[in-house]
């Protein structure tokens, strides 16, 4: 039965090589959209957290709520209450007043669900950019870059290269404190954008969605590496390899990030606030920027709480950036809806075109809710956390995607061109897709998918001279199957994505 299920698989990619692309880009199937928003902005805990885990969630909520300031005695209203002023679709989202402090002169944003809010607090870029409420906050006078439309997704940048040719890679923060009356003094200037983008030296991200990183923090690496060496002839056939990105120190497999950059929901907390919001942690203890000017917080700024009132309050005296991380790892993962026909169908062809050799539909975590020896005391150490099934729809593992997705950004090993499969679960409420939020359309994101070698990159907005120098996309015969479909099949994909 395999050997004929191969035969089948080559007999298709062969067709499809040569007759897939007449189809696809003029296709009457289309998108059916975003379903609508749940009716709250508040997401729901995991199933079976215990009433400590569940205070933990319920205060974490509080703190990815906070809007920050630069200075301790700038706060507007108390720290950890409700806001006096709540916009009316999120009783945890401060309009206007300062609550908290500890912004260092650069940073992308001052909240951490301005940018995690679609469809709910933790999910990706809203509908509207944020980033001009960001960059004029409390009388700032920075400049909203030309990339950030305002209905357009919210977009971080990296810089390809330094002024020298040698490789660069990190984020270069879209704003600094210039001219807000908690900074009174500051005028340092932001990074020339426009030079980075007639230079073709920029690269964009968009933020991810935070749903149920607490199950894929906690499937086993043996999984994971065991789901890689899975299907060989079919992978092989189809032009499919794929690898982990590694944590160098340890060897174990890196997870989280566009490209698999971060080995733990810690690492990404504490990395976010620093980078995202400019706040030095127990992670990350220095400030990005320490300009005399601006800056005017202590370093590590963000770390156990020892004021007596807080230190003896179990619930307080853990920095904020840590309970960025107990959100992550306690937030319920995207439930999907139930199924139309045309979504059924569109279930059974997505394995069968070879979607799912890399997006692969599920893991388990390990464990059992109560063990009964010793040897079953394995797996998450929360109960709600083990022995689940994970439908995260993602290998895990960072493959090369050609010129089209390539962004010449190195991280760790995976190269210019290679990102991690993305979780495709809760894609049924996303606005944006692909890394840099280029397109609305999923059709679009899954031609984009597709890269021959010595392609120019398309619309690829990160295209530059090395585009003609990536190999082809490990996507290409299975979105060539996809697009020699017939109409009804393409739109019953659609029609299962949009139900995830």
């Amino acid at each position: 039965m395999r050997t004929v299920l191969v035969v089948i698989l080559l007999a298709l990619a062969v067709t499809s090589a040569v007759f897939g692309q007449n189809f696809g880009r003029s296709a009457h199937a289309k998108d059916p959209g975003p379903r609508p928003n749940p009716s709250s902005a508040i997401p729901n805990p995991l199933p079976g957290l215990n009433k400590n885990e569940a205070a933990l969630f319920n205060e974490s909520l509080l703190r990815v709520s906070e809007l920050e300031g630069s200075c301790d005695t700038c706060a507007q209203q108390p720290q950890g209450v409700p806001p006096i002023d709540p916009d009316p679709t999120n009783p945890f989202s401060p309009l206007a007043l300062v609550n908290s402090a500890g912004m260092s002169p650069v940073f992308n944003a001052d909240q951490c669900f301005i940018c995690h809010f679609q469809p709910a607090i933790g999910g990706s870029t809203p509908a509207r950019s944020p980033a001009a409420t960001i960059a004029h906050r409390l009388g700032g006078t920075n400049t909203v870059p030309s990339f950030e439309e305002p209905d357009g997704a919210f977009r971080e940048v990296r810089f390809k290269f330094h002024p020298d040719g040698t490789r660069d890679g990190g984020v270069h923060s879209l704003f600094t404190l210039q001219g807000r009356s908690d900074t009174p003094g500051c005028t340092l200037e932001q990074p020339d954008f426009d030079k980075a983008v007639r230079d073709r030296n920029i690269a964009f991200r968009i933020p991810l969605q935070l749903f149920g990183l607490g199950l894929i923090e906690s499937i086993q690496d043996s999984a994971i590496l065991s789901n890689m060496h899975s299907n060989r002839q079919e992978k092989q056939i189809l032009g499919i390899s794929g690898h982990p990105n590694m944590v160098p120190n340890n060897g174990t497999v890196s997870r989280f990030g566009w490209k698999a950059q971060n080995g733990s929901i810690t690492i990404f907390a504490g990395e976010a606030y620093n980078v995202e919001m400019g706040i030095s942690n127990d992670e990350f203890p220095m400030g990005r920027s320490e300009d005399p000017h601006c800056n005017v917080v202590y370093e590590p700024f963000d770390i156990p709480r020892t004021e007596e009132t807080l230190y003896n309050d179990p619930l307080k005296i853990m920095p904020a950036w840590l309970m960025f991380a107990e959100f992550m790892r306690f937030v319920d993962a995207p439930r999907p809806v139930p199924l139309t026909p045309s979504a059924e169908h569109g279930k059974r062809l997505f394995n069968t075109v070879g979607c799912a050799m890399c997006h692969t539909p599920s893991f388990q975590t390990a464990g059992t809710a109560n063990p009964q020896t010793a040897r079953e005391e394995i797996g998450p150490h929360s109960v709600a956390l083990r022995g689940q099934t994970v439908n995260l729809y993602s290998d895990l593992l960072v493959h090369h995607m050609g010129s089209t997705l390539a962004d010449n950004i190195v991280q760790g090993n995976a190269g210019p061109d290679e990102f991690r499969t993305t979780p495709l679960w809760g894609l049924g409420q996303r606005l944006f897709f692909l890394h840099d939020g280029r397109t609305d359309d999923l059709n679009v994101a899954i031609q984009d998918h597709f890269s021959r070698r010595f392609s120019d990159g398309g619309d690829n907005p990160a295209k530059d001279s090395h585009s003609f120098s990536y190999e082809p996309s490990e996507a290409n015969f299975v979105i060539e199957r996809f697009n020699y479909l017939p109409d009804a099949d393409r739109q019953a994909i659609f029609d299962f994505l949009r139900s995830l």
